[in-house]
């Protein structure tokens, strides 16, 4: 049996990813960035690909091209843009009306055109509690209404063995299969700060079928030095995979591709040379202190506790803890991509700038596997029945 999906505000492809690695087949992604969907194109080759407002779009002329039936899509997914419910954005700058805030409502047409078996709707945490709850109870209802079971719920990473602590919101509605949002399998502390301790709030301990949560040294451990501004050029890998996480994320890679170092400008690079696994901007010395700075600007990664979230700014120090652990420079497109949990043969394609910005915007490839395997577990039970 063949489990197809469709990827709507597809990006590079992170979701698909996810989806992929758990056995679906993508037919088609639509988004209105470019260069995202050129490296989703390089990837998924095979996948109809659609560069478009997708409120341009008519959602039945779009099944009638790809020669589906209504109920004959396995799951419709994707992530409407989130910049109106981000607490990124100043509270000043949100608004319920906003245009960016609307287009979960576009998303619902298409899941009312097609009737997919599932639905997976993502998005940042935030949107359950935005507006007093109101665009949670909307989406909620209006899948009920078209005769889906609803589920929703935040979701971190780090707790599905993605070496990152990001948090995100999804949306799993099922037409005709009881569904239920899976066990986390890793825990420990979510705090990244070495100031402060651990608090009662948090794991601490673990059960005997949970791991600790994957770190970034167990991410991207194996990977070759580099200084700021160098690519490596060589072919193959230096040294074999050294912890289960290299092991996996390597698998059907035959090289090494994207381990690319931004250059740093000079005040940039001083900042990196007096600073320590775990340091950021609070421990520079004052004539190397930005004036004003984001928490974690200028921040080492630990070795071992897993990234903070990977932002589209992962290439510019002061925009949060982007720093290599023990070299002088940011993480690489590749170790950005292996904490993000993208495996090393997903190629990204654009300039330095524009591959970071296709990471930090999509879903870490793994979470969205757990989310896919939900799916398929809920197919299992109801053909055991």
């Amino acid at each position: 049996m063949a489990y197809t999906i469709i990827d709507l505000f597809a990006g590079a492809g992170g979701l698909t990813t996810g989806f992929h690695l758990a056995g679906f087949e993508s037919l088609c992604a639509i988004d209105l960035e470019a260069k995202a969907l050129a490296t989703y194109q390089h990837n998924y080759p095979k996948t109809k690909i659609i560069h478009q407002d997708i409120r341009k779009i008519d959602p039945s002329d779009l099944r009638s091209s790809l020669n589906l039936k209504k109920e004959e899509l396995t799951a419709l997914i994707g992530g409407p843009p989130c910049q109106g419910f981000s607490r990124n954005i100043p509270a000043d700058y949100r608004c319920l009306d906003d245009s960016r805030n609307q287009l979960y409502r576009t998303f619902l047409e298409f899941v009312n055109e097609f009737r997919p078996h599932f639905v997976v709707m993502e998005n940042v945490p935030e949107i359950l509690k935005a507006y007093n709850g109101v665009i949670r109870n909307e989406i909620t209802e209006q899948l009920e209404f078209q005769g889906y079971k609803v589920i929703s719920a935040s979701l971190n990473a780090a707790n599905f063995g993605v070496p990152q602590t990001r948090a995100r919101a999804f949306f799993i509605a099922s037409l005709d299969k009881f569904i239920q949002f899976p066990e986390p399998t890793h825990s420990g502390d979510l705090r990244s700060d070495y100031r402060t301790k651990t608090s009662n709030n948090q794991l601490t301990f673990l059960k005997s079928n949970i791991s600790s949560f994957v770190t970034v040294r167990d991410a991207i451990g194996d990977l070759p030095t580099l200084e700021a501004g160098q690519e490596y050029n060589g072919v193959i890998y230096p040294i074999p995979p050294q912890t289960p996480y290299q092991s996996m994320i390597r698998n059907g890679s035959t090289k090494l591709t994207n381990h690319i170092a931004r250059a740093l400008s000079p005040i940039q690079m001083s900042r990196a040379r007096v600073l320590s696994e775990g340091q950021d901007a609070r421990d520079l010395p004052p004539e190397l202190a930005p004036k004003k700075h984001y928490s974690g600007a200028y921040g080492r990664l630990y070795w071992d506790k897993p990234a903070r979230t990977i932002t589209r700014w992962v290439f510019h120090p002061g925009s949060g803890r982007f720093f290599h652990p023990t070299q002088n420079r940011t993480i690489t497109i590749r170790e950005a991509a292996r904490l993000h949990s993208f495996p090393d043969n997903f190629h990204f394609l654009g300039t330095y700038t524009e591959m970071a910005s296709q990471i930090g915007e999509s879903v870490p490839p793994l979470l969205g596997k757990v989310i896919a395997s939900a799916i398929l577990q809920a197919n299992y039970q109801e053909v055991a029945y």
